[in-house]
């Protein structure tokens, strides 16, 4: 994220200068907020602490940033401390106790892509994964599926194209737990091509799981593109009412986004951020700092 800083954070040099700020010029910082896509809420909440603070004589561009830093990672910090360790980190105590990670998103998010650095991450710690292909309606998706699961070394479970979502996740599933499997990660449609409802599909793949494991899914994460902005709010809005996302992937952070939707997402829905995609390679899946994603925010060294 370290090359996205110049444009929206960049111009607060501009307005600090290290002899207090009045109302004109804290309004003109609420919009530079806005336009960082952390969102109307948090924008607000933040001018208004930040009003008595920043009148005071020597408060310039570093005072400001290391305030803003304080109040976001507060805003962040207790709903990021409940990620479950499993997704980083294959516990040999659990070998064998098939643990399913349903993954959704909309349609050009990166779903596939982080499932298989996902996978190749689990499998290089030792774990036996079992990927389910359930966006039947996109062969090519399949196809690219099938070529990360063949390279982390993983089973992939696939049924013909149109065919219905939620079977194969049950069929995954199945699969994993007779081969006694310690992950069972399903890809998701992002939209449907046909007359139905993509979140009535997802929740029935989702409940259908549970006649096989009444507390499966154990994770669902949602893929978020970090160029989508504000829009991203609202998808993460409705994909937790449908399921109850336990966590949050951001891709495409190697790009001009610094992805400041996180914060009105985690902050709104209480949901913690996972992982971030930084690029195309196996590797470029990175666990979720909170500390390096905020000084990488803020251009803090």
């Amino acid at each position: 994220m370290s090359r996205s800083s110049s444009e929206v954070w960049g111009k607060l040099g501009h307005i600090f200068t290290g002899k207090g700020l009045d109302d004109d010029t804290l309004e003109e910082v609420e919009e530079l907020l806005y336009g960082a896509d952390i969102g109307p809420t948090i924008a607000t909440e933040l001018i208004e602490s930040l009003e008595n603070e920043a009148k005071k004589d020597g408060f310039g561009q570093n005072e400001f940033k290391n305030f803003l830093k304080g109040f976001l990672h507060q805003k962040m910090d207790e709903t990021q401390s409940h990620v479950d360790p499993d997704l980083y980190e294959f516990n040999e105590a659990n070998k064998g106790k098939t643990k399913v990670i349903m993954v959704v998103g909309v349609n050009g998010a990166g779903k596939t892509t982080t499932i298989g650095k996902l996978a190749t991450k689990l499998t290089n710690q030792g774990a036996k994964v079992v990927v389910g292909a359930c966006d039947t309606f996109r062969a090519a998706a399949v196809d690219q599926l099938a070529v990360w699961c063949e390279r982390a070394g993983a089973e992939m479970v696939r049924a013909k194209e149109g065919a219905n979502p939620s079977g194969v996740g049950y069929d995954a599933l199945q699969a994993a737990i007779n081969t006694k499997a310690d992950y069972c990660i399903l890809d998701t449609a992002g939209r449907l091509h046909t007359k139905g409802n993509l979140m009535d599909e997802l929740k029935k793949s989702h409940d259908v799981l549970k006649k096989l494991d009444d507390t499966a899914p154990h994770q669902k994460l949602l893929v978020i593109d970090a160029i989508t902005g504000q829009n991203a709010i609202r998808q993460a809005e409705e994909f937790n009412n449908t399921l109850g996302l336990t966590g949050l992937i951001f891709t495409k952070c190697d790009g001009s986004s610094k992805a400041g939707a996180a914060i009105g997402i985690v902050d709104k829905l209480k949901v913690p951020i996972a992982y971030i995609g930084v690029g195309e390679h196996v590797e470029d899946l990175n666990v979720f700092k909170l500390d390096e994603y905020l000084d990488a925010l803020l251009d803090l060294d």
